[in-house]
């Protein structure tokens, strides 16, 4: 459950642009209620979103970590993503049951013989994070023309990057296009992949 509950909270700060990471952690410094421990600074420094998870869990339990991930969302205003987060809470404590059972495993519903960057589009978008260098990559192997790269670059965040690039050049390059998209996935983001395919 402990490794359930960190990767919920991880995946909902990997939601979060780099801006609202940092405010974030900072309104979980400055967070003070009478009986709760105290988050230091020092566990926070230098950790990326799988870092702040663990941080939340061995700081509050894992039966606390979650509200308190999502009472601080919603002190940021990332009320979406409170929601979504608490969501996938409330599937960990009764798996299987309940309207929102489906959100903590989107693959479930994907159609036989679907390629695997269709399959986890959602994901992909919501979760990659380097996409100026598989811009690039894309760019070198023909994937994208100059003209659909500059395009792209142009969006202001890695999601809209990533969105722009699947309603564009995926869909007309058809499964080739995304087996070049996949081997760059597996080169630039492997931590993500693998952990798509262990899902």
């Amino acid at each position: 459950m402990a490794s359930t509950i960190r990767k919920a909270l991880q995946h909902s700060l990997e939601d979060l642009t780099e801006r609202e990471l940092r405010t974030f952690c900072a309104n979980l410094l400055d967070r003070e209620r009478e009986g709760e421990p105290r988050v230091r600074r020092r566990a926070l420094e230098g950790k990326d979103e799988i870092g702040i998870a663990d941080v939340l869990v061995s700081t509050f339990t894992d039966a606390k970590a979650g509200r308190v991930a999502v009472e601080t969302l919603q002190a940021i205003e990332c009320n979406h993503i409170a929601v979504k987060l608490n969501a996938d809470l409330e599937n960990l404590k009764s798996p299987g049951s309940g309207p929102s059972a489906n959100r903590m495993t989107p693959t479930s519903t994907a159609r036989p013989g679907e390629h695997f960057v269709d399959k986890h589009r959602s994901s992909l978008i919501q979760r990659i994070r380097r996409f100026p260098p598989i811009l690039d990559k894309l760019l070198d192997r023909r994937v994208l023309s100059q003209e659909e790269y500059d395009a792209i670059m142009a969006k202001p965040t890695p999601q809209d990057q990533a969105r722009h690039l699947y309603s564009g050049a995926l869909m007309s390059s058809g499964n080739t296009g995304k087996d070049i998209f996949l081997s760059v996935l597996e080169e630039i983001e492997d931590h993500l992949i693998e952990d798509l395919r262990r899902s």
